[in-house]
């Protein structure tokens, strides 16, 4: 292979002015290693409200910022000329300037990173595998938001790039009790990447434990960068809860709304709002219902507390650290790595977590659980002291937004890069010869894979 922007001259000890030492790589700071990186994201990058659509994204134009060659292929929701012509608006209306790319998408520049996505062909594996010649890249970034595995699997038939795969969700691995559709073939997929990277050390734990993965927590979920300003105040207006639904605790924030009718509640629905949420919620006249945004700065400055009752193993959430780092208190269920984002501030509170998926979807395509019995006591409790006790209040909110600002100050992609530049030194593992054999799985665990690849994307962080 010759030297050219984004290859990696293996055979040597130093790799342009990189120092191999006991097997990882230190990056000289006068002169970085250039990788070309392709991130396989099948959901739509940009524009999207999804915390593992928003941490790709922030993960991918910090490493752009790094000097790497990044490109991303990406997918609309549904294809068609509609959804061209809508993805095309949407860019306009935020200025961004995009072209037709082949006849079957769009593509645009975005904070450096190179974005193809496919809009009006179905033909997703056969867009990504196409780009993959074309780009060559030295490793392929696959994760969560592709639970079957449709790109993965074409990454790890590349012949040269290293595949490392990105865990942003649990309930989307096809292993282990947080699993909502369990595969061995699956699984054994998983095992063919060169490289794994959690998303938190609750991830890592459950990846090693359960998938037999030798994963890695390394920050992977990075804030906006620039300043946060202080918006969290006794007096904003709204409790809020992002994504209200079934297993992210919908039935704890109806239950606070009821008991305390002169608090206002904001309810900001994405993913998993089904109609019926949407209805419970519009049944009660302290809950407001607000359209989600990329960018919620506005809505934090009007939030007094952030909700995150989830039932489900949650791996991080984002929504905390963006809540902390503004001086917003934050109440959060004792549910899979939510303690690691609360940074030891604030409040940990105890649900009765789910615990079984039945073999079916929801209307939105998300698994459907069977969601158990809450007792909203000691959440009522805490609220009820935060939302009348000022010192108690301002006294928390200044906790928080020191946590989070002195979390945020060494948040960046240098841990990742440095893993990723190690990989892509080490022999890569034998290329997946072909698909994994459906056959395997039952005709209707085929069928909720193909459905869950639809809409199974935002769940991570």
């Amino acid at each position: 292979m010759g030297a050219r922007r984004g290859s990696l001259l293996r055979s040597e000890p130093r790799i342009g002015n990189t120092i191999m030492d006991s097997g990882i790589i230190r990056l000289d700071p006068c002169r970085e290693l250039i990788m070309r990186i392709l991130l396989a994201h099948n959901s739509l990058y940009y524009p999207s409200y999804g915390g593992g659509d928003k941490s790709n994204r922030l993960l991918m134009e910090a490493l752009a910022a790094r000097g790497h060659d990044v490109r991303v292929v990406a997918r609309v929701e549904k294809f068609g000329p509609e959804a061209h012509d809508s993805l095309l608006g949407e860019l306009a209306g935020r200025g961004v300037q995009a072209s037709p790319l082949d006849g079957v998408g769009i593509r645009f520049q975005l904070n450096g990173v190179d974005i193809h996505v496919l809009t009006r062909d179905r033909l997703l594996r056969a867009f990504f595998s196409a780009q993959v010649d074309a780009f060559d890249p030295d490793a392929i970034l696959a994760s969560t938001d592709d639970p079957a595995h449709l790109m993965l699997e074409a990454a790890l038939r590349a012949p040269r790039a290293r595949v490392v795969y990105l865990i942003r969700a649990t309930i989307a691995l096809p292993f282990g009790p947080d699993s909502s559709l369990a595969s061995p073939v699956q699984s054994a997929v998983l095992r063919q990447a060169d490289g794994v990277v959690a998303v938190s050390e609750y991830v890592a734990d459950y990846a090693r434990k359960w998938g037999a993965l030798d994963a890695v927590h390394v920050p992977i979920s990075l804030l906006e960068p620039g300043e946060y300003s202080a918006v969290g105040r006794f007096e904003n207006r709204y409790v809020t809860m992002v994504n209200p639904c079934g297993v992210k605790g919908i039935s704890i924030f109806l239950a606070l709304a009821r008991k305390m009718p002169g608090v206002e509640f904001a309810a900001i629905p994405t993913w998993g709002t089904t109609a019926d949420d949407l209805a419970a919620l519009r049944a009660l006249p302290n809950v407001s219902i607000v359209p989600p945004a990329d960018r919620i700065d506005g809505v934090f400055e009007q939030t007094r507390v952030a909700l995150v009752p989830s039932l489900w193993a949650e791996a991080r959430s984002r929504i905390i650290l963006e809540a902390m780092a503004r001086g917003i208190p934050v109440m959060a269920s004792n549910v899979g790595g939510l303690a690691e984002a609360m940074l030891g501030v604030g409040y940990l509170l105890p649900v009765n977590p789910v615990v079984r998926y039945r073999p079916t979807v929801d209307e939105l395509m998300v698994p459907a659980a069977d969601i158990p019995e809450q007792e909203v006591s000691p959440w009522h409790e805490v609220l009820v002291r935060l939302v009348t006790d000022r010192a108690h209040y301002e006294r928390l909110s200044a906790q928080a937004r020191r946590a989070a600002l002195a979390y945020a100050a060494n948040l960046n992609a240098l841990g990742f890069e440095s893993y990723l530049g190690k990989i892509v030194g080490l022999p890569k593992r034998r290329a997946l010869a072909a698909p994994a054999p459906p056959e395997t799985l039952s005709p209707e665990k085929r069928r909720l894979l193909a459905l869950r690849l639809k809409r199974l994307k935002n769940v991570g962080h």
